[in-house]
Formats: C-alpha cells, sequence, structure tokens
C-alpha cells in the first residue's frame, strides 16, 4: 500500500503518515488485509493491519518487538460507506495496537486478534478505552502452557492521538495480561496493574510489551481484597431472568454419584468441543465476541451514575416482582462476590449487562434506585433492579465465595506451589429462600437467551 498516492482516502492517509512518523525507515512493512472488505458485505471490519519492527530499548527491559497497527476502527473513506458522516471522532475514535515481544518473523494471530476485538466494537457499539480489561479464558498465542490469556487496555505509548479531516483518532493498544493481572484489575484499577506490569522487568518494560510467555508480574502477586470498595461497576455478561418460583434445593431429589458423573462428563465434552471451534488461533476471525463480553464497563455502561440518579425514569411504568430467579453464564457468576463484597457492601451498586437486558444489584445507600426494602425487585422496561439488604449481603457473601474460581481455571495459584481449587460444578442454583430470590449458573453453551 502506497500511502503517497493522491488516490488514498484522507482517513487512510493520515494513518499512514503518523505510522510513518515513528517508523520513516519502513515505507512498506508487513501488512494484512481482508479478501472481502467491510463495506462490501465481508465479517472483518479492519481493512488492513500492519506490523512494524520496532527494536525496542534493552536497556530499559523494553524488548525488541512487532508492533501491530489496524485500520478500519476510524473513518477511513469519509463517504459514509462504513461509518457515518460528520461528529468530532472518526469513526469510533480509535484503532488498535499491539506490541509482541520478538521470538522470530512476525506471527498472525496478533493481526486475528485485533480483527475478533474490531468486530466486538462494530457489533455492540462499545468502544475500549485505556483502564478497560478484556476476559479472553484461551492463550492469546494459542499455546495452552501459556499464562497470558486476557487483555488489559492502554493508551499506545508512541502513538499520540491525531486530527484527521474526519475527526479525531486515538491510538489504543492491547496488553496481554494474565489471569491473577485480570482480577486484581477488576478489584481495583486497570491503570494500577499496567503501571506494575511495566514496573516489572521481565514483563515487557513502560512500553507494555506483550510477553506470550510469562508470569504474573511481581508486584500483583499479593494483591489480595481490601477494605476500599472495588472500583469495577458493571460487565457486560450473559444474564437474565425469570419468574420466582417457590421450590428450594431442600424439595429437589439429589442425583446419584454416578448420574452426577455422567453430567460432568457430558458437559465437559461440550466444553472441550466449544472450546476447540471457538477459540482456534490463528483461525481467529471465527472466534465470538462472546469470547470478551468482560471488557469493563464503565464504558460499556457509561450512563450507570446517570442511572442511579434517576436519568433513566423516563416514562415507563415501574413493575414490581414478588421474587426473581437470575440466570447467568459463568463468567458473570464469577463476579458475584466482587459485587456483593467490594461494591453492595460498601453502599455501591453492581451492574450486569446483556443488551438489551440489565441487572443491577443495588444497596440501600444508592439514592435514584427504583427498589425499596418493602419492593425489593423493580423491573422498569428491560432493565431489573435487585435490593441486596445488608443481612441478605452477609448471606450472600458465605455462599457466593466459592464462585470467583469459575475464572480460575487459567490462573496461577495464589500460593506457589500449590493447584489452585477446582471451581464449582455447573450449573448450581443457590437460592435464598427468605427473599424470594435465586441464582442459577450455567456454562456458556447452556444458556438460553
Amino acid at each position: 500500500m502506497e500511502c503517497t498516492e493522491r488516490l488514498v482516502p484522507a482517513g487512510l492517509k493520515a494513518l499512514c503518515d503518523a505510522y510513518s512518523r515513528l517508523y520513516p525507515e519502513q515505507p512498506n512493512p508487513l501488512q494484512v488485509t481482508t479478501r472481502l472488505k467491510y463495506w462490501l458485505g465481508g465479517l472483518d471490519p479492519l481493512d488492513y493491519i500492519s506490523m512494524y519492527w520496532n527494536p525496542g530499548k534493552p536497556e530499559e527491559d523494553i524488548p525488541p518487538h512487532w508492533h501491530y497497527v489496524s485500520f478500519g476502527l476510524s473513518d477511513l473513506h469519509g463517504d459514509g460507506r462504513v461509518h457515518p458522516e460528520g461528529g468530532p471522532e472518526s469513526g469510533y475514535g480509535l484503532e488498535l495496537t499491539l506490541r509482541l515481544a520478538a521470538t522470530g518473523p512476525a506471527p498472525l494471530w496478533p493481526a486475528a486478534l485485533l480483527q475478533a476485538l474490531a468486530r466486538y466494537v462494530f457489533t455492540t457499539g462499545n468502544k475500549f478505552c485505556a483502564g478497560d480489561h478484556i476476559s479472553w479464558h484461551a492463550p492469546l498465542d494459542g499455546d495452552s502452557e501459556s499464562r497470558v490469556r486476557h487483555l488489559l487496555v492502554a493508551e499506545d505509548p508512541q502513538l499520540p492521538a491525531i486530527d484527521t479531516p474526519h475527526g479525531t483518532v486515538k491510538f489504543i493498544q492491547m496488553v496481554g495480561c494474565t489471569g491473577r493481572e485480570l482480577k486484581a484489575a477488576q478489584r481495583g484499577s486497570g491503570f494500577d496493574i499496567l503501571k506494575l506490569i511495566a514496573e516489572d522487568p521481565r514483563c515487557g518494560g513502560s512500553w507494555l510489551v506483550t510477553r506470550a510467555r510469562r508470569a504474573s508480574a511481581r508486584r500483583v502477586r499479593s494483591a489480595r481484597a481490601g477494605t476500599a470498595p472495588a472500583l469495577l461497576a458493571g460487565v457486560s455478561a450473559r444474564v437474565k431472568w425469570l419468574p420466582y418460583t417457590p421450590e428450594t434445593e431442600e424439595t429437589t431429589p439429589k442425583l446419584s454419584p454416578s448420574v452426577q458423573q455422567q453430567i460432568k462428563e457430558t458437559l465437559q465434552r461440550g466444553l472441550n468441543c466449544m472450546s476447540s471451534s471457538e477459540r482456534t488461533v490463528p483461525e481467529g476471525h471465527n472466534m465470538s465476541t462472546d469470547s470478551f463480553e468482560m471488557s469493563s464497563i464503565e464504558r460499556a455502561l457509561p450512563q450507570i451514575p446517570e442511572l442511579m440518579q434517576g436519568s433513566w425514569r423516563g416514562d415507563e411504568s415501574v413493575e414490581f416482582l414478588e421474587g426473581v430467579h437470575v440466570v447467568m453464564n459463568a463468567e458473570g457468576a464469577s463476579l458475584l462476590p466482587l459485587a456483593i463484597d467490594g461494591r453492595i457492601s460498601h453502599g455501591r451498586h453492581f451492574t450486569w449487562r446483556c443488551a438489551p437486558r440489565a441487572v443491577t444489584f443495588v444497596s440501600g445507600e444508592v439514592s435514584g434506585a427504583l427498589p425499596t426494602e418493602r419492593t425489593p425487585y423493580a423491573l422498569r422496561g428491560t432493565w431489573l433492579q435487585i435490593l441486596i439488604p445488608p443481612e441478605l449481603a452477609r448471606e450472600m457473601s458465605s455462599q457466593l465465595t466459592p464462585l470467583s474460581r469459575l475464572a480460575d481455571t487459567d490462573s496461577e495459584s495464589e500460593d506457589e506451589g500449590e493447584a489452585p481449587a477446582p471451581p464449582p460444578a455447573l450449573p448450581l442454583t443457590l437460592a435464598w429462600t427468605k427473599y424470594n430470590l435465586k441464582i442459577t449458573i450455567v456454562p456458556d453453551c447452556q444458556f438460553v437467551p
């Protein structure tokens, strides 16, 4: 692609110029392109992904690496074929980058990864911002031994935002992280974890170069839940609700051990099949966006503070339910302990969103919330709010703690040398009959919207 030609669209040329200023000695970098462009009916929204060689700064623990940069989340053409015209931002106002420590020729899996992330943005309209995190739950490089299985989001340290003829563009860098680093980011701040990764000489340096074969940053190892409220206020996850029925687990007949084992084996075969079909790398263009629905959602639900102040009250009437049965996938359920201990117990709220539905747990201290002590289950349109009083929060806390291990299958043990405890078997139903509340957790393959 020759960026100096007069026929190059203005948005595309602006990106080429930005990349060329950083890599003036590489006018023709390695590049992958889609066979059928998105605006012609193709499935991949990124027209191009270029791969530049970067020597790094070994003296500052920044290794030589490949720098992958995208073309297509911003408006390349300016004629409405992909993005609406006008507005202060060009298209979605961002392009994606990733830096991968060099161990040989540039692999293609990072390009497939960026393409899959771009499809998520186009599908949901949710934009990535620095400080976000993305649960991926699969080795980024396809190697089952790799602990780097998730992503944090940062601003690219060498590509400042630019103004183009179609609006502004930021360069958002994807940073590979471990399960422990992801959980620490969920509990605290993604920016803090990025800083710890940058300070560890084994983890890629201040430019946040992804090393696919590394352990967690050292200072993240001691991260534990503290007394301060968690900053994460919500996530995208598979969630729905059903009418509450009074049956309890005590009235449900127990299955024999042999039947339980058959169910577990059947579920495991289904999960293995799903894993092999959806997580294939580098054929990552077929990856489901569900695999990274957990991007941190101060962005995916940007109006949450306003919601709680009543800005969603609108004209829709409120329906108060006698009870509720919430159903969610394992990914969403893994954050139930954080929602109760890190948010509700501190007088905050927590939301699971599965567009167009949303389920929000609120404490009695959240102003503008719809539920009350007498009517704790309030439904307005497709938004369900559930009031969790202090005594229920204490009961839930003790029962929900093991659910955090649902996201631990790819994490290091908190105690070196010890294998992590296994996650609870699914499907699983927990009930608080005094409060007419049930929560059922099912594997992704069994979730029916």
